[in-house]
């Protein structure tokens, strides 16, 4: 849900403005929002306070840097030193970071310069005889792939320079020849011009490097890879040992200095008079005592006002969502739009609620559900061990607590995949079916859903009888309607939710839309209901039957609806049409379910016909190529059972209620630095 917010009006004196700023800031409750009248200054601060300002961020970013340099982490808190310390004690550390730095840089870049070029540069050394050291010849060194490269630069050469030029090659690699032409000083832009013709380019090597004979490039790589490792870790070791003696107090003095410019950029969206400030924000209503309390503290000091935000003015009032425990876990999953507007719908809820039972649904398969619960208590572990967990093949890295709400929700989508997995009676596909522990009871599923299945064959027997035999074809009209019976009423609550919010906020147009939208889906779902979906139009006439009268009211309801807003939404009929076609896409659910449940039957009988072939040999080789085709299906479906239940979350619901047309700032309270972090 929503957080209820309160609109507050802080007063006090511009001498005091600093002081009641950090009050504020400790309190870290209150979003401020810029304020400005007539006769006030607003915007940035000027004269002594941005000097000081200026100031502050110099230093801010010195301590930045120098904590970035050493690479310190934030650990245990240490004593903030004196303000007049600051500087020195910033520099007492920054610059022999900055020197331990730039030694770091070096002798990695030598050591990858000397990874990347080392072999070709050996093997020129050796065909180069001295010649590179020669007064009156150069030395041209390049490399190639194929030696059909290396036949054009020799014919090049030869046509330029006739005999004037010896070349020597070798190869590195499987893909890399390297070469050298001795040529007189004289001909080397000849040479230069040769190799350009044949589309080969002289060998570069980078930075200090370029300029040294290829014997003593050759030398220098060898005094690298010799003494760099042990140079390095020597400054690696350096620098650790600054980061542990002088970083937590580098922080304490960041945090305070970002406290400081963040009063200052708050003190410049108030505004200022020459002897007082007015300050506008919001307030949270379960912060409101924090708020209150650091107010009264400074009394005499400032005067403040507060009120219940008016939702008329939705657009300016911060969001915060208030969800439960469990439901918070869910909330990153709508974190890729902006939070509802105020006073709207917060779905957090009905992500969580319905969601993973809609994953579970689709997957319904015990084994999986099992792999996926393993996998979300890894994935807890870690996080609660503080580690971060890298997808590289994703591009995404995963904080210890966002890895924490994503397992909460694994786990709960693997409860409802197992949960399902008994209904079906599915493990691994078909594998408890064919060891008899579930079975399939015809006459058990006529009496509870009054339909005929197939006899089940080999699994007619078992301990466990199947409640939900969702792959045989006589069942498949059960999970039909089910998925229709689910779109259907979830189009009528988003719509209806729409047409709650649009009478809410005085939204006439929205209001009649909804109201059209649900008429028009009542008419249409009766008349594919009376007339048994086309096959018998003749009962659409047979007015005795009250839920003709049903559908023409529907009909009528859009009718109305469509006169009083046809001017704004022309093409409401088209739309009409269009959440007719959402209420079926709620059969992806069937059919994805389906297709998912038939591919591990299929992985299973592969598996299991190959254990049958072979006496001893047969049952191993049937498990593992199960499980690898379990895997390789697995893989390739994932994807499509998280984002088909997204999807008719995201699009068939949300889209109707106006979630993503109707959006508000989000909740950011002014806070401490180390609060903040």
């Amino acid at each position: 849900m929503i957080s209820p917010m309160h609109q507050v009006i802080v007063a006090g004196r511009q001498r005091d403005s600093r002081e009641i700023m950090a009050a504020l800031q400790r309190a870290g409750v209150l979003h401020i929002v810029p304020l400005s009248a007539a006769g006030f200054e607003t915007g940035p601060l000027g004269g002594l306070a941005a000097d000081e300002r200026r100031s502050s961020e110099r230093l801010l970013a010195r301590v930045e840097s120098t904590l970035g340099e050493l690479g310190a982490l934030r650990g245990a808190p240490a004593p903030l030193p004196p303000e007049g310390e600051w500087a020195a004690r910033v520099e007492e550390v920054a610059q022999p970071a900055s020197v331990l730095n730039a030694r770091e840089t070096e002798l990695q870049s030598d050591l990858d310069t000397q990874a990347s070029y080392g072999e070709v540069v050996r093997v020129l050394a050796r065909l180069a005889g001295g010649v590179d050291t020669s007064r009156r010849l150069a030395l041209l060194t390049f490399t190639v792939q194929t030696p059909e490269e290396l036949s054009a630069v020799e014919a090049a050469l030869r046509e330029d320079l006739g005999d004037r030029s010896a070349l020597a090659s070798d190869r590195v690699n499987q893909n890399t020849i390297a070469a050298a032409v001795a040529v007189l000083r004289a001909d080397r832009e000849k040479a230069r011009a040769a190799l350009s013709r044949a589309r080969v380019g002289e060998l570069r090597l980078p930075g200090r490097f370029d300029a040294l004979p290829v014997s003593e490039v050759q030398a220098e790589f060898e005094r690298i890879a010799r003494a760099n490792p042990a140079a390095l870790n020597e400054v690696r070791a350096e620098k650790r040992r600054l980061a542990a003696a002088h970083g937590a107090r580098l922080y304490a003095i960041r945090d305070a200095l970002a406290d400081r410019v963040a009063i200052d950029d708050a003190r410049a969206q108030t505004a200022r008079g020459k002897y007082g400030f007015v300050l506008q924000g919001y307030v949270p209503d379960e912060s409101m005592g924090t708020f209150r309390s650091a107010m009264d503290a400074m009394q005499g000091q400032v005067v403040y006002e507060v009120q219940p935000a008016d939702e008329h003015h939705a657009e300016t009032i911060p969001v915060k969502l208030r969800n439960s425990p469990y439901a918070r876990n869910f909330e990153f999953l709508l974190g890729v739009s902006e939070p509802p507007r105020y006073g709207t719908f917060d779905p957090t809820w009905m992500i969580a609620a319905f969601f993973p039972l809609f994953f579970g649904f689709v997957v319904a398969d015990i084994g999986f559900g099992l792999i996926f619960l393993i996998a979300s208590l890894w994935m807890q572990a870690r996080g609660r061990r503080g580690e971060d967990l890298d997808l590289g093949f994703l591009g995404i890295r995963l904080d210890p607590a966002t890895l924490q709400q994503v397992s909460t929700v694994i786990r709960t989508m693997s409860l409802w995949t197992i949960l399902w997995g008994f209904l079906t009676g599915e493990f691994f596909g078909n594998v408890l079916e064919k060891l008899h522990v579930f079975y399939l009871n015809p006459e058990l599923i006529q009496r509870i859903y009054g339909v005929q299945v197939g006899a089940g064959g080999e699994h007619a027997t078992g301990l466990i009888p199947i409640l939900f035999p969702r792959t045989d074809a006589g069942f498949a009209s059960v999970i039909m309607l089910i998925c229709l019976a689910v779109g259907i009423i979830y189009l009528f609550w988003a719509w209806g939710l729409r047409a709650q919010l649009a009478r809410k906020h005085g939204q006439t147009g929205h209001f009649w839309e909804a109201v059209a939208i649900m008429g028009g889906l009542l008419g249409l779902i009766l008349l594919a209901y009376i007339s048994k979906i086309g096959a018998d139009f003749g009962a659409l006439g047979n007015f005795g039957n009250p839920l003709v009268l049903v559908m023409l009211a529907g009909f009528l309801v859009f009718v109305v609806g469509y006169i009083r807003i046809i001017k704004d939404v022309p093409i409401l009929p088209i739309e009409l049409l269009s959440q007719g076609g959402n209420i079926i896409s709620f059969t992806r659910l069937f059919a994805v379910g389906v297709a998912a449940a038939i591919l591990a039957n299929l992985a299973t009988d592969l598996g299991w016909s190959l254990g049958g072939i072979l006496p001893v040999i047969g049952p191993i080789l049937g498990i593992l190529i199960g499980l690898f085709v379990h895997s390789f299906f697995l893989a390739l479906t994932l994807i499509g059972h998280i984002m088909q239940p997204l999807r008719l979350h995201y699009l068939e619901f949300l889209n109707p209620t106006g979630f993503y047309q109707e959006s508000g700032p989000r909740y950011v309270p002014f806070a401490r630095a180390s609060v903040r972090k």
